[in-house]
């Protein structure tokens, strides 16, 4: 025998189950996809002398923050392209690089993880490195 839906109450109940079945199955649906994203991008500039920030032949390690330990960390100069200067996976939300200028005309360091929705960027002045061991002269 067939149950028949025979009072006002059982019919919105059947169609405020129904509703919510609907509006489940579209939020699943135009829900964006998790991503990994670099939070914050940050170059020590260690000890360098001179009218710029950062010398070719000098070194300087590169920290990112990251929101997904489980991707790698793609680090490139403008100009490079992804497979950049380094690629290290994060530990503990953190992933860091050395990075030594290619050229003086760089002037942005990026940061990124693969299927990220933004890449995240680091100005950078980048002069003549003169390494002299402790220390960089950028000029």
């Amino acid at each position: 025998m067939t149950r028949t839906l025979n009072s006002i109450k059982a019919i919105r109940i059947a169609a405020g189950t129904a509703a919510l079945g609907v509006l489940a199955s579209v939020t699943a649906v135009i829900a964006p996809a998790a991503s990994a994203t670099v939070t914050s991008i940050a170059i020590a500039p260690g000890a360098t002398l001179g009218t710029h920030h950062y010398g070719t032949t000098c070194s300087y390690t590169v920290t990112v923050n990251v929101d997904d330990n489980t991707q790698p960390v793609f680090f490139f100069e403008e100009g490079q392209g992804p497979s950049g200067f380094a690629e290290t996976m994060p530990s503990g939300g953190v992933a860091t690089a050395t990075w030594i200028p290619s050229s003086t005309k760089i002037t942005y360091i990026y940061a990124v993880q693969p299927n990220a929705t933004a890449q995240i960027r680091q100005p950078v002045d980048v002069g003549t490195g003169i390494n002299l061991g402790s220390a960089c002269a950028a000029v």
